[in-house]
């Protein structure tokens, strides 16, 4: 096994600039277009995805994200689909 030394200074703050400079956020928060389905058909495909996304690996990167991107977006269409059929609108 190698030991490295402990980065400071100026290669620190290239490490922390690129870490920093690598995130995005799950979604665009001014994107609010959502076409829901019923809340019946909706409920049935967030449900589903449910059961898929029990069985992802936690320590699998991409499944987790996969995960959290499509259980973001279901329960997007969810709630839409509910307000939808409640007459309300966002």
């Amino acid at each position: 096994m190698t030991t490295r030394d402990p980065l400071y200074g100026a290669a620190a703050d290239a490490v922390r600039d690129q870490l920093h400079d690598s995130y995005h956020p799950l979604r665009d928060p001014d994107d609010t277009q959502v076409c829901p389905g019923s809340v019946a058909g909706e409920l049935g495909v967030a449900l589903a995805l449910l059961t898929e996304v029990a069985a992802a690996n936690i320590h699998d990167h991409n499944a987790m994200v996969r995960a959290a991107v499509g259980l973001e977006h279901r329960l997007r269409s969810l709630v839409a689909a509910i307000e939808t059929e409640r007459g309300e609108h966002r």
